[in-house]
């Protein structure tokens, strides 16, 4: 693996601590997700540490890891420019995956290219950039919710604010989910194909459950004749949330890659947050809530015979 250098980490560690410290003053009068914020706050000081104190192998890991974050801050820095520029901050839906495969890419271009890595990033360059060109369409035209909500709920603090709230929040959170990627790409040489083919392997599921999800959910949605009705046919029968599900899977796969490091088993913290994120702190709970009140009595059946995230056990059938 290529040696980086520690002279940038005291500086970027005292630039990311005036980060936070904006960060977490702006959240504090904030009742709504005030802990959260101030975790993810503080989430990249446990990188510093780790680069700064973690000696081998953990110390060149963390270094990698927090360089990949810097690459997630240049496409957010992007993002929220477009978005103030346009007055639509739902870009960073857009940009979201694109933060992961510029970390990767960032990965790659240090420790250098081999047929391992190149597979490991072509994964996410497929993810990502389907997954942009797909949000593209939903989210360029007008502002969605619930940023469209926040625009109008914080007035003037909205610009500020909205770097926090959207965009270092998922920047943030992505780059937990990158610590995987980092153990993969400084995995030492020569790596075994196994954890290779084992991950490609389900990453394929999840990806082939997000995809069918989605092109299920547009045909249902480009038919008039379904209007005001909820999808429970397809993948959409098998849980409530098969797009969120088939991410969360395929960060699975991804993670596998990291068990070519000899401590990449530690780095299961990646997969674990992306599930939780996706299944129950973010993702699905919004759509839950947003679903909730607009077709209650229809999403309570719903519910009712189909799981929230994971498959099982299933609803038993009423008597």
């Amino acid at each position: 693996m290529v040696q980086m250098g520690t002279s940038w980490l005291a500086p970027a560690a005292a630039a990311w601590a005036a980060l936070a410290v904006c960060w977490i003053a702006l959240a504090w009068p904030e009742p709504r997700g005030r802990s959260w914020h101030i975790v993810l706050a503080c989430a990249p000081f446990a990188g510093f540490a780790l680069a700064a104190f973690g000696g081998e192998p953990f110390a060149p890991l963390a270094r990698l890891w927090l360089l990949m974050g810097g690459a997630i801050l240049a496409v957010i820095a992007v993002a929220w420019l477009i978005g103030e520029a346009i007055r639509n901050h739902g870009v960073m839906d857009i940009f979201y995956p694109l933060t992961a495969l510029a970390a990767a890419a960032l990965g790659i271009g240090i420790v250098g290219a081999d047929a391992w890595r190149l597979l490991l990033v072509g994964l996410i360059a497929v993810w990502a950039v389907r997954l942009a060109v797909q949000t593209y369409g939903h989210n360029v035209a007008s502002e969605r919710e619930p940023y469209a909500s926040w625009r109008r709920r914080f007035g003037a603090k909205w610009r500020i604010w909205s770097i926090f709230q959207i965009h270092l929040l998922q920047g943030v959170t992505v780059w937990i989910w990158c610590f995987a990627l980092a153990a993969a790409f400084s995995a030492p040489a020569p790596q075994s194909w196994t954890p290779a083919i084992a991950g490609a392997v389900v990453w394929a599921a999840g990806f082939a459950l997000q995809t069918t999800a989605d092109r299920q959910l547009a045909a249902f949605k480009r038919d008039p004749a379904n209007r005001g009705k909820l999808l429970d046919t397809g993948v959409w029968s098998f849980v409530r949330h098969p797009n969120y599900l088939g991410e969360a899977v395929m960060w699975w796969g991804l993670f596998c890659f990291a068990l070519a490091h000899p401590w990449g088993v530690l780095t299961v913290v990646s997969p674990l947050f992306a599930t939780w994120f996706m299944g129950y702190a973010s993702a699905a709970p919004y759509k839950e809530r947003h679903m909730a009140k607009s077709r209650p009595e229809a999403w309570a059946a719903y519910c009712a015979r189909t799981p929230r995230f994971l498959p099982w056990p299933r609803p038993k059938s009423p008597a």
